[in-house]
């Protein structure tokens, strides 16, 4: 059922602030179950039936509500209030955020109960969530609550001149942004103010640094806790969170950018479409209980008792009036809200970035490829382009590379490995790494050419290398530079080929196929049908023809991004 998927670790600075008014309503478990009987407010006992006894014998509708962290206590509140005027309601309570709710769906992407009925998500991410995974939300209501946010630090200083250039330091430490609202919203802002391109542009390195971060499993290792006086580090934070945190450290400092600080908000999501969802219609009254129950927890943000609850916890209404104790940020430019439909495209952009690559290189050798080609030979070409890649390159990409031409071994074998799959920073001797070999070999490339293209073999060996070195933290894939077609007579053929690497497909260590055929006399139709054997290759072209020589730049870029 829904809440299997989810849990309830927060970071101790999450706790609310109001801890004698909560500490009887704090979620301690994944699922809280409220079973509410009493009169049914808002359908009234005629709309199920018209007397006392047909409200008896309703049937019980179950509504489950995942809730942001930080809004767990209130949205607690405010069902408990529903607990004298409403009846065969089970509300199901699960603190979550909208991370958790993404992988309860990767977990279970058929499953509809791995979705909550209702959804107050804790980062503008939530419907990228749903669209990835071909669901529908509709927002009930825009802002239950929000909150301001800037960076945490240790110095007391403006954070740069807008948040284009705080996405541009190399001192801000951000979270997942499906994770952490703070983060979310220092991604996207940079977005809304006036130059969507340089924000892009921005994005790449911090994607790729994440990713980085990621990979070595240091990501969060700075946070709002441990942000030390004096440090330059600067941490995505809402005020609620900046609030509760610096009571435990006091060196934390607010740093505002000068355009202003972000908001972020809570809505009020109904996942579920009401047409044709059984469970959410009360079959007696015609009553979408989904969207009922929906309207009355938001009523309880609109009661005396509920605007008291938000301020006590830290949050700001929807007017966004500042808190007694806002550290003067409602002194600051508000700045305005990135349309959503650009906050889904920076999120999913962001998501395909931070994925590090790793990447087998099978680069033909043979004859031909010291034939001009422009300005250069193809082998030079193809050089020079895996030099330019290996400069952009983070660090944590695992970059492998082998040559290929018939007879490359004394045994007839056709491909030669010149540099194993591993990590460019990786050590590979005294005062050297892995990215120093790399272009030792790539420089070498010219002086290399030598016989026919033992093509089918060499892809045979290298993808089995590329499945058995498969690392699930990144997007692994085998890439081929050729000019022509096998000319191995004793390989073996295309057919023989293709059905070797189908069975080889493994959906749980996927590999991509990415062929290149430089020039006209590539064997595109071929490589066209090795790249298809690709599962990854489903809902991306694996076979690219160059032939012009500048298009190869474009080409390798496009092809290794598209995620």
């Amino acid at each position: 059922m829904f809440g299997s998927h989810l849990h309830n670790d927060t970071d101790d600075h999450r706790e609310p602030a109001a801890t004698q008014r909560s500490a009887s309503r704090r979620v301690r478990v994944g699922v809280v179950t409220l079973i509410l009987i009493g009169t049914l407010g808002w359908a009234g006992a005629q709309a199920l039936g018209g007397d006392e006894s047909a409200g008896v014998n309703c049937q019980t509708s179950s509504v489950n509500v995942a809730v942001a962290p930080a809004m767990a206590d209130l949205v607690e509140e405010a069902v408990d209030s529903l607990s004298t005027d409403s009846r065969c309601v089970e509300i199901n309570v699960t603190t979550a955020t909208v991370a958790d709710v993404a992988v309860g769906l990767e977990e279970a992407p058929d499953d509809d109960s791995a979705l909550p009925d209702l959804w107050v998500p804790d980062s503008p991410a939530w419907h990228s969530v749903l669209v990835t995974h071909d669901r529908a939300g509709t927002v009930l209501v825009p802002t239950l609550a929000t909150t301001p946010v800037a960076l945490a630090g240790g110095i007391k200083e403006q954070a740069g001149a807008a948040w284009s250039d705080v996405l541009a330091s190399p001192h801000l430490e951000i979270s997942d942004p499906s994770s952490d609202g703070a983060s979310a919203m220092a991604l996207v802002t940079p977005f809304g103010e006036g130059d969507p391109t340089a924000a892009q542009e921005t994005m790449v390195p911090l994607a790729q640094r994440f990713g980085d971060n990621l990979a070595s499993g240091t990501v969060g290792k700075v946070t709002v806790d441990n942000l030390e006086l004096g440090s330059a580090k600067m941490v995505p934070v809402t005020e609620r969170d900046f609030l509760i945190a610096k009571r435990g450290n006091d060196s934390l400092q607010w740093r505002v950018p000068g355009d202003g600080f972000a908001v972020l908000n809570y809505p009020l999501v109904q996942v579920a479409e009401p047409v044709g969802v059984s469970f959410a219609i009360n079959s007696a009254a015609g009553v979408d209980v989904v969207a009922r129950t929906g309207e009355r927890i938001a009523d309880w943000f609109k009661t005396t008792e509920g605007v008291r609850a938000i301020a006590e916890d830290h949050l700001r209404g929807p007017d966004g009036a500042p808190l007694p104790e806002s550290q003067d940020a409602s002194a600051e430019k508000q700045l305005a809200t990135v349309p959503q439909t650009q906050v889904d495209a920076v999120i999913k952009r962001f998501n395909a970035l931070k994925v590090p690559s790793s990447i087998l290189a099978l680069v033909e050798t043979s004859d031909s490829m010291a034939t001009q080609f422009g300005v250069m030979s193809k082998i030079e070409l193809a050089a020079d382009a895996s030099k330019t890649a290996l400069e952009v390159f983070p660090d944590a990409v695992r970059l492998g590379f082998r040559v290929f031409s018939t007879n490359q071994a004394p045994n007839g074998q056709d491909w030669r490995e010149v540099a194993p799959l591993r990590r460019l920073d990786a050590p590979v001797g005294p005062g050297r790494i892995h990215k120093d070999l790399l272009k030792q070999q790539i420089d070498a490339l010219p002086s290399q050419t030598r016989g026919g293209a033992g093509l089918y073999d060499s892809i045979l060996a290298a993808y089995q290398e590329a499945v058995r070195q498969y690392n699930p933290y990144y997007q692994n894939s085998l890439v081929i530079f050729t000019d022509g077609p096998n000319d191995d007579p004793a390989s073996i053929s295309l057919e023989e080929l293709k059905l070797e690497l189908q069975k080889m497909q493994n959906p749980d260590r996927p590999v991509r196929i990415i062929a290149i055929g430089l020039s006209a006399d590539a064997d595109l139709g071929s490589l066209q049908q090795i790249a298809a054997t690709s599962e990854e290759n489903a809902y991306y072209r694996g076979a690219h023809q160059v032939l012009q020589p500048g298009d190869i730049l474009n080409i390798l870029a496009s092809t290794l991004l598209s995620r």
